[in-house]
């Protein structure tokens, strides 16, 4: 890549930096450089163009500016594709017309509409419950005692044994993650993660600063002996996995890797966040890893994935003596999860409804799932039964970008795998296709043909962007 770049970097008299910025500019131009390619680390082209380190640094500055490259925290600098913002989760989540129109919406990851408590007889009920108005005061950051008792028996229900103490009610699961993660770590460190993961797990990183270490997996995902190297090379303190259903995977791990894993972290002395926002989707709940390691452990789940997106509420079962400092990230970002959707969700799990309507989404989720296997069988869609969510591989030449763009022309909107990716060499063209958000079986039906229809036609790539 250097020499390639040094061919359209002419170092003259005047301002080198943006000589340099020129260069790489014109390397785009020629097709050189193609979105998504890494550009050299800044020290190694400072060398071999023989300026300052502080020069390429603001070549790259200028080329971010322009909308060229973008920096990510410990990965580089790389080339912006065109497509990416188009795509991203976020932007996708926020657009004004996602519930209007024809469009088949495969992108976000929704809980099958069958089986949707029923919110209006929960607010009737919660109207003549005489301590109403305690809801509406301030409340222990980490949640009322009665709640925090629900969570621990939804917690069990995962297999999962918990005490109130060592239990925080959330705003969801991402908060979840933002307290586990901003509890343990400090800009600059290091978090191991698969080489595809959760996107929101990016976003957190990003925010906090830190670095993340993409692990090699297989078809069990992470390998131990892939984390014991990256824990040797990099200073790992700690790991974040999704053992059950991930993300986009769909892999979920034998009780064998889950024992390795944990493991490994016991002997190298590594935190463990295990996110488990798909518990219960799978007929047998599998055993968490945190069961085994507990005093190292921060297990994450939520409502979002079984019963309602919008109930925003969040379990963080968390190690002993962990509290305090939990509750410190708590009071700085929320101060405390609104007790009125606590109070929402926990009577759903004491009456039974939370147990009821996740049967009744398993098994609609499952429907579902394979009538999109059926549709496309012949192609690389890997699934499980009560996943909401598939992950399909590309033949080449498609990119996740370029087939997603194909897709949306014809109506139906799934996410590239770019959205996923955390930089690791086991880099992959797919794109994740979520059988929530259609509004009825038929148009699982219809959405599938048409992703076939494509697949079975002539590949089309991006162009890259200037």
């Amino acid at each position: 890549m250097i020499t390639i770049l040094l061919q359209h970097i002419s170092l003259t008299s005047g301002r080198k930096y943006r000589q340099i910025a020129s260069g790489i500019q014109a390397a785009l131009t020629a097709g050189d450089l193609q979105p998504g390619d890494r550009l050299p680390p800044q020290r190694e082209l400072a060398d071999a163009s023989g300026v300052t380190l502080g020069t390429v640094t603001r070549a790259y500055q200028e080329l971010e500016k322009l909308g060229l490259v973008r920096g990510e925290i410990g990965r580089g600098t790389f080339v912006v594709r065109r497509e990416e913002e188009e795509f991203t989760l976020h932007a996708l989540h926020n657009r004004t017309e996602r519930d209007t129109g024809d469009c088949i919406r495969f992108d976000l990851n929704f809980p099958v509409p069958e089986g949707t408590p029923d919110l209006a007889a929960m607010l009737a009920d919660l109207s003549h419950h005489p301590g109403l108005a305690e809801l509406l005061q301030y409340q222990p950051t980490a949640g009322l005692p009665r709640h925090r008792r629900t969570a621990c028996r939804w917690l069990e229900r995962l297999r999962l044994p918990a005490t109130p103490e060592n239990v925080a009610i959330t705003t969801g699961a991402q908060h979840a993650l933002l307290v586990a993660l901003g509890s343990q770590l400090t800009p600059g460190d290091a978090l191991a993660v698969d080489c595809h993961t959760y996107p929101g797990i990016l976003n957190l990183a990003g925010m906090l600063h830190l670095r993340l270490v993409p692990v090699a997996g297989d078809e069990e995902g992470m390998q131990p002996d892939a984390l014991e190297k990256a824990a040797a090379r990099h200073r790992l303190k700690g790991v974040y996995l999704i053992p059950t259903l991930h993300n986009p995977t769909t892999v979920t791990m034998s009780t064998k890797r889950r024992d390795e894993l944990a493991a490994v972290l016991k002997r190298l002395d590594l935190f463990l966040v295990e996110d488990d926002v798909y518990g219960g989707m799978e007929q047998e709940t599998p055993t968490p890893i945190a069961v085994a390691i507990p005093e190292r452990s921060f297990f994450v789940t939520n409502l979002s994935k079984t019963l309602a997106p919008g109930l925003r509420l969040g379990f963080l079962c968390l190690p002993e003596g962990q509290l305090s400092a939990v509750d410190r990230i708590m009071a700085a970002s929320i101060w405390m999860t609104p007790p009125l959707t606590a109070e929402i969700g926990c009577r759903w799990i004491d009456d039974g409804t939370a147990d009821r309507m996740i049967v009744c989404k398993r098994q609609a989720a499952e429907k579902r799932m394979a009538i999109l296997a059926e549709k496309l069988a012949g192609y690389q869609l890997h699934s499980r039964r009560g996943s909401l969510h598939g992950w399909l591989h590309l033949p080449p030449p498609w990119t996740g970008e370029s087939f997603a763009r194909q897709a949306a022309a014809m109506g139906v909107q799934v996410i590239p795998s770019a959205n996923f990716s955390t930089g690791g060499r086991q880099h992959v063209e797919a794109v994740r296709i979520c059988i929530g958000p259609p509004n009825s079986e038929a148009q699982i039906v219809r959405g599938a043909k048409i992703l076939a229809a494509i697949l079975a036609g002539p590949a089309v790539r991006g162009e890259p962007f200037m």
